[in-house]
């Protein structure tokens, strides 16, 4: 620990108070930094600021930074709560595992070795592996340079792993002529709970080229299985097929709960996707001389952002999808194409009304073809060159509608270029190495990341200097604990290494009354950058006064502050004293956290597949997790909040909040009630915590004291606000009063009416458009004390459940 005079110096330099220092030092180009930028007076870290800088240096590397990382060293990746920590190679480059990429040489196996072992050594399978080896204590980044690396048969992939390809030369992963199976790559962990979807978390796959084209096209077969569930990846992929396929498929999502698929090319095959997922956001996919682009097969509903389809035979079909709830289709583009949408008309069906429809802001061109069908291929919606806003489904108010257009009047400050604003997480490729610094090479600062070190001082401090001279802050795997709120300044940039932990120590988050965050983005009114990638953040124990991360800046455009594939765990993981201190059913003993994320008025913030999970089971060396997080994501931002692929689950209060929130998109919010809700629980909401109206939280005021339906917690609760623009709800309530992880007890199984009210909408919102909103067992789909939509009036999607294709109560002014 520093001396009191070296915690004021850092403090000082925190704030931006600080004089630079004439001396410097500097640190090797293998630990990622050559020019002089930190300075030590009294062995304080101190600012050196470049006064020139607006962002790391572009140039022309040759080289990925990531794989000029120290791997090896000190400074490398470390898993701490492991047996054999100091040999594990959390990092693993496939040509280490005699891996060529030479297009001839068959590279299967050498690339499962990557993927399974726990050993660097020449033999990377005699220590063991990662086949059925634990969860969330053994992750793996696996780096994939370019070159051609011919399969021939399945590769796995496994938990906790990251395969990530070099995005200066993207790696062709190729199948043979030989080939032998129906997958090529099977992103979905089978070794796990019989390999279920929605429990294979935490995998990722980005910067790769599949191709399939030397397989018979009419031979059935997936580029790639993606039956995953949350904290799962997928971005920045190209899908190559036979055009005049018959079989090939470029993406299965054959089962699972994921919520975000990101930045995918596919080109060619039968089919570009075929989903059975619950939920999921299809973010920017390009599809090319596809038969049928999209194909729905199952789940319940989708958010299409930013398609084009382009010379495809169908866009978009759910025609035959059974029980699929709803689709939106929004911002995207079909240029010499067949119909966008077919789907099954259920205007007359006599119980669940599925495929239900929205359209807005449409563009078509090159075609004559109608723009929806249904099964029989009757035209629904004729053809136009672009369509603002058009909806088939359950309308509130209104009631069903056979193709409703409409008018969204969007806000401008979440527009660019006519569409809602996305970003595509950054690879950072056009950075050479000594733009980066690894925060566990910093000479006189230590940083341990293992799990019991308190970091905060030596972090704070780098992560200081590394935002005033505009570098990259690289965290190679560790958990880094925290005793103290880490700041990330204006300036920042952080990459993480298979899901880096953050993990917030109780001894200063132990105050509900004084809640304080263990990760802070800026002080308020900030402007500038803050992007953070890869990271997870957590605590190490219960602390009723962790706001785990808040934002508090914005940027001076949208995407400078900005969260792509991170995620917020309480419970559930080995590296947390939770995961074994809250198995009782009663959860007045553990108050884990006040809240995952906030929001605040100040902040401006992108968010792209972000899942808050307080656990409902551990994922390994833990007991029953009843586990009561007051808050899940709470929104007071007004300057503009984009939320593209995101889950809050489990959480006591509400999962999340719009407080007087302004200019809001969110494109498909997932979540669940806590499974300890509900009746035959110990604790009613908003018990074991209080509502506090400094924080916008609902009371419940509305239920009666003792019922245990009404009290639980809400999916979404909107509170006043304007300009708020929502797509895709996936509201499921599962259980009620399940405390013992018994997910087939049928006395605490939902059926109808487990819930009374799954969100509500308060204080009298303006320019509330809210479109496709899925539930599953409540008896009350939306509480406004107005319409009060039921499931009973709106049937569809689960067996028991309910979809309103439009709500549209509170659209005026």
């Amino acid at each position: 620990m520093l001396a009191m005079k070296q915690i004021l110096i850092l403090s000082l330099a925190v704030s931006g108070s600080l004089a630079a220092p004439s001396s410097t030092l500097g640190i090797d180009n293998k630990n990622s930094l050559k020019s002089p930028f930190l300075s030590r007076v009294d062995g304080s870290l101190l600012e050196n600021r470049d006064p020139t800088c607006s962002g790391p240096v572009k140039s022309s590397p040759t080289r990925y930074w990531l794989d000029q990382q120290d791997h090896t060293g000190a400074p490398r990746g470390y898993a701490p709560f492991i047996n054999d920590a100091a040999s594990y190679p959390v990092y693993r480059n496939v040509r280490s595992y005699n891996a060529v990429g030479d297009g001839n040489t068959d590279d299967t196996n050498a690339l499962q070795k990557a993927i399974n072992a726990i050993s660097a050594g020449p033999d990377p399978n005699s220590a063991g592996t990662r086949y059925k080896n634990e969860v969330t204590t053994r992750p793996a980044l696996v780096y994939v340079p370019g070159g051609t690396y011919k399969l021939t048969k399945p590769l796995d992939m496994r938990l906790n792993t990251i395969l990530v390809g070099d995005p200066l030369n993207r790696p062709i992963f190729k199948a043979s002529s030989n080939f032998n199976g129906a997958i090529l790559i099977n992103g979905n962990d089978f070794a796990t709970d019989g390999a279920s979807g929605t429990t294979n978390f935490f995998i990722g796959i980005k910067n790769i080229i599949i191709d399939t084209t030397n397989i018979n096209p009419n031979t059935a077969v997936v580029a790639l299985n993606w039956g995953v569930a949350q904290a799962c990846q997928l971005t920045n992929i190209k899908i190559q097929m036979p055009s005049n396929s018959g079989g090939h498929v470029g993406i299965d999502l054959s089962q699972g709960s994921t919520i975000s698929v990101s930045d995918i090319t596919i080109i060619g095959g039968v089919a570009g996707i075929r989903n059975n997922n619950q939920q999921v956001n299809f973010k920017n996919i390009s599809f090319q001389y596809c038969t049928t682009a999209l194909l729905g097969k199952g789940g319940y509903t989708t958010v299409v952002q930013g398609a084009n389809f382009d010379t495809c035979g169908l866009g978009v079909d759910i025609s035959g999808a059974g029980g699929f709830g709803s689709v939106v289709i929004l911002d995207s583009n079909s240029v010499n194409s067949g119909p966008v949408v077919k789907f099954h008309d259920s205007s007359n069906d006599s119980g669940d009304r599925n495929s239900q429809v929205v359209i807005e802001n449409l563009s078509v061109s090159g075609s004559n073809n109608p723009i929806a069908i249904d099964s029989n291929g009757a035209t629904k919606l004729a053809n136009a060159p672009s369509i603002d806003t058009w909806v088939f489904g359950n309308e509130t108010p209104g009631g069903y509608r056979n193709g409703d257009s409409l008018i969204t009047p969007r806000s401008g400050s979440l527009l660019v270029n006519g569409k809602f604003f996305t970003m595509p997480q950054p690879t950072y490729a056009e950075y050479a190495s000594d733009q980066f610094v690894n925060v566990k090479a910093v000479p006189g600062y230590p940083v341990k990341g293992d799990g019991s070190t308190d970091d905060s001082v030596s972090l704070n401090a780098i992560l200081q200097a590394n935002a005033n001279n505009c570098k990259v802050s690289y965290f190679p795997y560790g958990v880094y604990v925290v005793k103290s709120t880490l700041f990330v300044p204006a300036g920042s940039r952080i990459v993480g290494e298979a899901w880096s932990v953050i993990s917030g120590w109780a001894d200063n988050f132990g105050n509900r009354n004084n809640p304080k965050p263990v990760v802070q983005i800026g002080k308020p009114n900030d402007i500038g950058v803050a992007q953070i990638q890869d990271m997870r953040f957590t605590v190490k124990d219960i602390a009723p006064g962790a706001i785990i991360v808040q934002v508090n800046m914005a940027g001076s455009q949208p995407g400078d502050v900005a969260f792509w594939n991170s995620h917020i765990t309480v419970g559930g993981a080995a590296d947390t004293n939770v995961n074994v201190a809250c198995s009782d059913g009663n959860t007045a003993d553990c108050p884990a956290a006040f809240a995952m994320v906030h929001l605040t008025s100040s902040s401006s913030s992108y968010i792209e597949n972000m899942w808050g999970w307080t656990a409902d089971h551990s994922l390994e060396r833990g007991g029953y997790q009843n586990i009561a997080t007051g808050r899940g994501l709470l929104v007071e931002a007004t300057k503009g909040t984009w939320l593209t692929g995101t889950s809050f689950e489990h959480n006591t209060l509400y999962n999340y909040n719009l407080h007087n929130a302004r200019n809001v998109y969110a494109g498909m919010q997932q979540t669940e009630t806590a499974y300890w809700q509900g009746q035959g629980s110990q604790q009613n909401a908003p018990s074991p915590w209080t509502a506090v109206s400094q924080y916008g939280d609902p009371d419940f005021s509305w239920c009666a004291g003792g019922d245990q339906s009404c009290r639980m917690g809400l999916a979404q609760n909107i509170d006043g606000g304007t300009d708020l623009f929502l797509y895709g709800a996936a509201f499921w309530t599962f259980f009620h009063g399940e405390t013992h992880a018994n997910y087939s007890d049928p006395a605490t199984v939902c059926g109808t009416n487990c819930i009374t009210n799954e969100a509500r909408v308060t204080n009298t919102p303006k320019h509330l458009y809210w479109y496709a909103v899925n539930t599953k067992s409540a008896k009350i789909m939306i509480l406004d004390n107005n319409s009060n939509p039921a499931e009973y009036n709106n049937p569809g999607g689960w067996s028991a459940g309910g979809v309103i294709a439009a709500y549209l109560s509170y659209k005026g002014s």
